[in-house]
């Protein structure tokens, strides 16, 4: 069998028709003004238009930032750039970033203060791009007599690049160039900012950043504001755990509390998972498959996951999608056969899950959420820490 993130064309199987299934109501797209992305090829770049950049620069900074994300700011990263999370009080995610640790590079020196910067840090902080200016506020918000400056970039000073598939060449940034590998799942390539008008310097095919998103999607990997539930979901749930962006050694930050204590129970019930929807006269998928000509309407945002029987609770909710695939929030012993207690899950395979939503544009559709294989050996890890701990 193909490994998880494979990218596959879909293959419909027909079901087995019952005269007793009711119509289904799925919607059809007929829009060709606004076709799927087709899959990605598997060595390619793509600038990253859905992700903005925010500043800071000074000599408080590192401490500053310290006391705020969710990762550590050690000497390992004076020049590499890492995943990490700003939380509110009561341990919500606010916004899933990478921070770039930039004063290594004189394009950026040059461009913050004409390249007298008198040796002071400065990073520049990479965010859902509809989220930027929020991100500002909440950093002036802890700035009191910090002496840092906060300022956020416009879109034709620099741009975020992702870049995959190649060998690894340049994964840590090397001759000014600032960025990181991207180490949230396995085979995710690498991150880079540059000026705006240059581009990486790689021989690969560019492709949109939808390309990218399928890509993503495909491996697992939520991210933004769009996808993570922003003041309402927890770093685990929304995988920032496993995706490496949590310390959970360090000292006092923002939200700590509630993230030390939800890992330190070893329980998290719900957690983002990658999701194919499928017609309701369709088998069940096997394993995730991108299907870019897939004609189904998709869900709102926040529409409810229910089992088609509709016994017990919620079992999740829809977060967004591409063509026929896209993550929603799942309780994992019921839409999956992860088992958290001694209780075990409720899961059958023979379960089928719907998603309903309502409005000038109601509709259903079925739903089967798949686990990655990374998620289960990082769990396994998180295990081992807990129990060395």
């Amino acid at each position: 069998m193909p490994p998880f993130n494979t990218l596959l064309p879909l293959k419909r199987t027909p079901r087995h028709l019952n005269p007793d299934l009711r119509p289904s109501r799925c919607h059809l797209s007929t829009s060709s003004s606004n076709p799927h992305p087709p899959l990605p090829p598997q060595t390619a770049h793509a600038p990253l238009s859905t992700r903005r950049l925010v500043s800071l620069h000074g000599r408080d900074a590192p401490h500053f930032l310290q006391g705020l994300i969710t990762r550590n700011i050690s000497a390992s990263h004076t020049t590499s750039g890492f995943y990490s999370a700003f939380l509110n009080a009561s341990g919500r995610v606010l916004h899933d970033v990478f921070i770039y640790p930039a004063t290594h590079s004189k394009e950026y020196r040059d461009g913050i203060s004409g390249g007298n910067d008198g040796g002071e840090a400065g990073f520049l902080i990479e965010v859902d791009a509809s989220e930027v200016d929020a991100l500002a506020r909440h950093l002036t918000r802890f700035k009191l007599r910090a002496k840092v400056g906060i300022r956020v970039l416009e879109e034709g000073e620099w741009r975020v690049w992702q870049i995959w598939g190649e060998n690894e060449r340049g994964s840590t940034p090397e001759g000014g160039i600032i960025g990181c590998a991207d180490e949230r799942a396995p085979d995710m390539g690498r991150r880079i900012l540059l000026p705006a008008g240059r581009r990486p310097d790689v021989e690969s095919e560019a492709v949109t950043v939808g390309g990218y998103d399928v890509r993503r999607i495909m491996m697992g990997v939520s991210e933004g504001q769009g996808e993570i539930l922003k003041g309402a979901a927890l770093p685990q749930e929304s995988n920032i755990d496993y995706m490496g962006g949590i310390d959970f050694r360090k000292g006092c930050y923002v939200g700590q509390e509630l993230t030390i204590r939800t890992h330190h129970t070893g329980v998290v019930r719900k957690r983002i998972l990658p999701v194919q929807i499928y017609g309701e006269q369709d088998s069940p998928p096997e394993q995730l498959r991108y299907d870019e000509a897939m004609k189904l309407a998709l869900p709102t945002r926040g529409a409810n996951v229910s089992r088609i029987d509709k016994k017990g609770r919620s079992a999740g909710k829809w977060l967004g999608g591409v063509g026929n695939v896209g993550f929603a929030l799942c309780r994992l012993e019921v839409m999956t056969g992860t088992v958290l207690t001694g209780e075990g899950s409720q899961w059958s395979p023979e379960h089928e899950f719907k998603v309903m939503w309502d409005g000038e544009d109601s509709g259903d559709v079925r739903v089967k959420a798949f686990v990655p294989e990374w998620h289960k050996s990082r769990g396994d890890k998180q295990k081992l820490h807990r129990s060395s701990g």
